[in-house]
């Protein structure tokens, strides 16, 4: 199982004025917890789609594709018999963490590849900014003066 720590400054970022929020929110479990129920629900859906919705997938290699076919599994990219998405899961302990199966984070990396193509399971979009936003607003409504 393969843990990666959510950059809880890279959201804040993207939320502006929240900033304040958002340092306070990173070491609050009663907003990472909806976050990570967040992230987690992104991937699955990743899962489901082939990519997010702002990258699809490279295709399956040939090769894949036929091993996929002789087998009778899913032509999905990353779903053969559905170990990986029941891996998905977070963990609020000093931080947000999402994890996942050991093979995960070759997908996930960011790192220059030559054979493995990215598909990023874990990804924000903009719409789970404004669920994220609103997740802090609920939770710290009483400390955000302007939204």
């Amino acid at each position: 199982m393969i843990t990666i720590k959510v950059n809880m400054s890279q959201l804040a970022a993207k939320l502006g004025n929240l900033q304040q929020a958002i340092d306070n929110a990173a070491k609050d479990p009663g907003f990472l917890k909806p976050t990570g129920q967040l992230l987690v629900s992104r991937g699955k859906q990743n899962l489901d789609d082939g990519g997010s919705a702002t990258a699809s997938w490279p295709l399956l290699a040939k090769s894949t594709r036929d091993q996929k076919a002789k087998g009778g599994y899913s032509m999905k990219p990353l779903q053969r018999e559905g170990l990986l998405k029941r891996s998905l899961s977070f963990e609020v302990t000093g931080g947000l963490y999402v994890s996942g199966l050991d093979y995960l984070k070759y997908h996930q990396s960011d790192e220059p590849r030559t054979k493995i193509p990215e598909r990023k399971v874990y990804t924000v979009e903009s719409d789970d900014y404004l669920d994220i936003r609103d997740f802090l607003i609920r939770r710290f409504e009483n400390k955000i003066q302007t939204i």
